[in-house]
C-alpha cells in the first residue's frame, strides 16, 4: 500500500516541477515566488499545495475538508468531535499561532474525545507551552538566508528509528526544535481535563526533539516545530517526500475527517476578552488602568476655589401677572378676573391666528377650530363662555372660573404642539 501512495505522490511532484520549473518571471516576480504563504492552494515553493494533496493519497477513505484562515476553534461542533468511522485529525499550519484561552478549551476537547491535532507552527502559542510543559525554541523563517544557513539545513531532520537517514534541503530555516519538556503531569489525574502524557518523539532536529506528541485523554496533540518542513520546496527535493511519509504514518489510519486550516500568523480571536489572553495587551491595559487611576487620584484635588452658583434673572413681567392675578382671586372679584383672562385671549387670537374678535359668530368658530386644531364643539364652548361672561351678566363662582381657565389652557397647548 505504501508503495501505491509513493507512485502517486511521484507523479504529483512531476506536475509541481513542471510548474515551478517552466514558468517565466521577471526579478521582482521571482522574488515574490520565494515568499512564505503556506497555503494550500499555493504551488510557489514556500506553498503547502503537496502536503495538502498527499492527504489524499494517504488516506484515501477519509473525508478533507478546509477551514477558513477566520475560523474559530469555539466553534467546534459534535460532528467534528466525534467522527463515525474513526477518529477526526485536525492539521493546522502557521508560522505564528495564537488562540483565545476559549478557543485552547474546545481544542482539548476535541483531543479528549479521541481524536488528533498535529501543529505546525514556529512560534506557538504560551498557553500551549504552559499546559504541555514544553518550550518552543525560537524560529528564523523569515530572517535573510546566508550560505551558513543553507549548508546547515542540508541534513538537518531525521524521523524516530531511522536516525542515520537525513533530510533538508538549501534553503529557509527548519531547525526548530523544543528545548525542555516534561514527560508527564505528575500533578493531574486521568480524571483531570489537563492531564496528558509525552507518547512519543517522531522525530529530531540537529538531535534535538523537534516532532512531540502527547496523549491527553483519548486523542493527541502532536508538535511539528518546522511548518517549512510541508513547504513545497522541501518536499520537492530527492527523498524528502519520505519524510512526510513517515509523518502522515504515525496518525491512525480510520481517519474519518481531516480538518485542514493554514495561516501565515494567527491572532486568536479578535475581541476584547481574546486580547486580555495575550501576555502583551494584557500588560498594556493593566498599564493604561493604572495611569488612569492615578490620574483621578490626583485631579480630586480641586486647582482653584468653588465658584458660586449664581441663579439666572427672574422675569419681573410675568411675577407681575401671576401677583395681579393672586390679587383678583384673593378679593373674589371673579368677573374681573374672567374678563381680563378674556381679553387676554382674544388678544392673543388676534396676533397668532389672525382672526376678527368683533363678531363671534358661527364663522369666528369655524376659523378658531381650524385653525387651533381643535373640534368645532371645543370651540363653541370657549365662544359661549366668552359671550356669556361679556353680555349676560352671568355670576361667575370658582368653579365656573376654573372651568373658563382650563378651557382656554387648551387652546393654547393646542398652538404649542
Amino acid at each position: 500500500m505504501m508503495r501505491y501512495y509513493y507512485r502517486n505522490l511521484a507523479g504529483l511532484l512531476f506536475v509541481v516541477l513542471t510548474l515551478i520549473g517552466g514558468s517565466g518571471c521577471t526579478s521582482k516576480s521571482d522574488q515574490q515566488k520565494w515568499v512564505i504563504s503556506l497555503k494550500k492552494e499555493d504551488k510557489k515553493p514556500y506553498g503547502t499545495y503537496l502536503a495538502y494533496n498527499s492527504l489524499k493519497q494517504f488516506f484515501p477513505e477519509s473525508t478533507i475538508q478546509d477551514l477558513s484562515r477566520k475560523y474559530t476553534f469555539s466553534n467546534l461542533n459534535d460532528n467534528m468531535n466525534y467522527g463515525t468511522k474513526g477518529p477526526n485529525v485536525m492539521i493546522l499550519v502557521a508560522l505564528n499561532f495564537q488562540l483565545s484561552e476559549g478557543e485552547w478549551d474546545h481544542l482539548r476537547q476535541f483531543v479528549r474525545n479521541g481524536n488528533e491535532v498535529v501543529l505546525f507552527c514556529s512560534r506557538m502559542d504560551t498557553k500551549i507551552e504552559a499546559d504541555l510543559n514544553c518550550i518552543k525554541t525560537a524560529g528564523r523563517e523569515e530572517y535573510r538566508l546566508s550560505a551558513q544557513d543553507t549548508s546547515e539545513n542540508l541534513n538537518m531532520l531525521s524521523l524516530t528509528g531511522n536516525d542515520q537517514k537525513k533530510y533538508g534541503y538549501k534553503g529557509r530555516y527548519i531547525g526548530g526544535s523544543f528545548g525542555s519538556f516534561s514527560e508527564t503531569d505528575d500533578t493531574a489525574s486521568n480524571e483531570d481535563e489537563t492531564y496528558y502524557t509525552l507518547a512519543d518523539t517522531l522525530g529530531y532536529s540537529n538531535g534535538k526533539p523537534n516532532c512531540i506528541r502527547f496523549q491527553m485523554g483519548r486523542g493527541h496533540v502532536t508538535l511539528h516545530a518546522a511548518p517549512l518542513a510541508l513547504s513545497n520546496y522541501f518536499l520537492l527535493q530527492d527523498g524528502n517526500i519520505n519524510y512526510l511519509a513517515g509523518i502522515w504514518s504515525t496518525l491512525p489510519r480510520n481517519i474519518d475527517h481531516i480538518y485542514w486550516a493554514d495561516f501565515y500568523r494567527r491572532v486568536g480571536a479578535a475581541s476584547a476578552k481574546g486580547l486580555w489572553q495575550f501576555p502583551a495587551p494584557r500588560k498594556g491595559m493593566l498599564l493604561l488602568l493604572f495611569l488612569a487611576i492615578v490620574y483621578v487620584l490626583f485631579m480630586m484635588k480641586r486647582r482653584q476655589r468653588i465658584v458660586p452658583i449664581i441663579p439666572p434673572l427672574r422675569n419681573d413681567s410675568v411675577s407681575f401677572v401671576e401677583t395681579v392675578g393672586r390679587l383678583y382671586y384673593n378679593k373674589g372679584n371673579n368677573t374681573n378676573l374672567a374678563e381680563k383672562m378674556i381679553q387676554q385671549f382674544l388678544e392673543w387670537v388676534r396676533i397668532h391666528y389672525f382672526l376678527n374678535t368683533n363678531l363671534l359668530n358661527d364663522d369666528f368658530i369655524s376659523h378658531l377650530a381650524v385653525k387651533s386644531g381643535s373640534t368645532e364643539a371645543e370651540a363653541q364652548g370657549l365662544v359661549q363662555m366668552i359671550i356669556e361672561v361679556k353680555h349676560s351678566g352671568t355670576k361667575i363662582d370658582d368653579a365656573y372660573l376654573y372651568q373658563l381657565y382650563h378651557t382656554i389652557q387648551h387652546f393654547y397647548k393646542k398652538h404649542q404642539q
